[in-house]
C-alpha cells in the first residue's frame, strides 16, 4: 500500500467514524427532545423522511415541518410533558461510503424505552426498528439526505409486543403522502439491506 492508498484509507476511516457519530448525535439530540439541533443535522438537498407509520415528508421543508410543526406540543412549550424518551440505542451499524467519498449509506438497529402521554395519561412503551438512511458530505460534514425509520413494534411495557405488537398508528395529516413502507410485526417484513452479501454478492 503506497502513501496515497493509505491517505484514502484513513479519509474512509474518518468518514465511517463521522457518520456514526452524526447518527448518534441525532439519537440523543432525539432523546431530550432538541428538535431546532435535529433539523441542522439535514442537508438542503434532504429527500425525505419517512418514521414509522406518521408518512412521507419530501425535501428539508418537509424535515422542518415533521419535527418543529408538532400538534402535542402547546404555545411556548419545547417538550411534550410526560414524553420521555428514556433512551435510542443505535447500535449494529453497517456504514457503506460511495467511491467518491461525497455520499454513503448506513443501516442501524435500534431500541426505544420511553414514556409518552395518550389520552392525556402517561405510559410506559417498548420500540424496536431499523434505520436505513442516506448521507451526504457538505463541506467537509457528514449530512442526513434520506431518513427511513421502519418500526418492527412499539408496545406496552405490559403487554409486549407478542400480544401488541403496535399501540396504534401514527398518520399524519401534514404528510405529503402516507408511509409507503411500514409493515410492522408480526407481518414477516424484512427492510431490504442497501448492502449486497460480501461473499455470495446478493
Amino acid at each position: 500500500m503506497n502513501l496515497t492508498e493509505l491517505e484514502k484509507r484513513v479519509v474512509l476511516m474518518e468518514d465511517i467514524q463521522a457518520i456514526a457519530d452524526l447518527q448518534k448525535m441525532y439519537g440523543y439530540y432525539m432523546d431530550t427532545h432538541q428538535r431546532e439541533q435535529v433539523v441542522s443535522l439535514f442537508s438542503e438537498e434532504t429527500e425525505s423522511i419517512e418514521i414509522e407509520s406518521t408518512g412521507l415528508f419530501l425535501g428539508k421543508a418537509g424535515v422542518k415541518r415533521f419535527f418543529l410543526d408538532n400538534d402535542l406540543l402547546q404555545p411556548g412549550e419545547k417538550t411534550v410533558p410526560a414524553w420521555i424518551n428514556i433512551l435510542i440505542m443505535m447500535f449494529q451499524d453497517v456504514i457503506d461510503v460511495a467511491p467518491d467519498g461525497k455520499t454513503a449509506k448506513g443501516r442501524w438497529n435500534t431500541w426505544l424505552a420511553e414514556a409518552m402521554p395518550v389520552e392525556g395519561i402517561p405510559r410506559q412503551q417498548w420500540v424496536q426498528g431499523y434505520y436505513e438512511n442516506e448521507y451526504v458530505k457538505e463541506n467537509g460534514k457528514w449530512l442526513f439526505k434520506k431518513l427511513y425509520w421502519n418500526v418492527t413494534f412499539f408496545t406496552s411495557f405490559e403487554a409486549g409486543w407478542l400480544k401488541v405488537p403496535l399501540l396504534g398508528l401514527l398518520n399524519r395529516p401534514d404528510a405529503d403522502a402516507p408511509a409507503p413502507h411500514f409493515h410492522p410485526y408480526p407481518s414477516g417484513y424484512h427492510l431490504p439491506y442497501h448492502y449486497p452479501h460480501p461473499i455470495t454478492g446478493e
